[in-house]
């Protein structure tokens, strides 16, 4: 993302492009990212119209299932969306570490990206 504009014009200047004159590389990856929006979206509705009964995370004290989390936040899979997910990034995100923390809370909710997300 930092280099995506000089990479574009290095990809059209050069005079033959096939898979060995390549220039952009992705050695680091995270796993909050592995999911785009949508792919997400569908499995947390999939996930509340399923198992909406499922404990998944322990909060002040006590266990607390998809449903009271949800329940919690005022929200239901019908407000989902992906506007309301709002998890898309941008060129300025990738700049500062906690601008890209925050992109990757869906609904603005750190419990979610926990359920969701964040690796056990």
């Amino acid at each position: 993302m930092l280099n995506a504009d000089k990479e574009f014009l290095a990809q059209k200047v050069a005079p033959h492009r096939d898979f060995y004159n390549v220039r952009k590389v992705d050695t680091h990856i995270h796993h909050s990212a592995c999911m785009h929006q949508k792919h997400l979206l569908r499995f947390i509705k999939s996930k509340l119209r399923k198992e909406p009964d499922e404990v998944v995370i322990f909060r002040d004290g006590k266990y607390l299932t998809l449903r009271e989390v949800f329940e919690s936040l005022n929200l239901t899979g019908y407000d989902l969306n992906v506007d309301t997910l709002d998890m898309h990034a941008d060129k300025n995100t990738f700049h500062r570490f906690d601008k890209f923390n925050l992109k990757y809370n869906p609904c603005g909710q750190s419990r979610l990206r926990e359920i969701f997300i964040k690796q056990v």
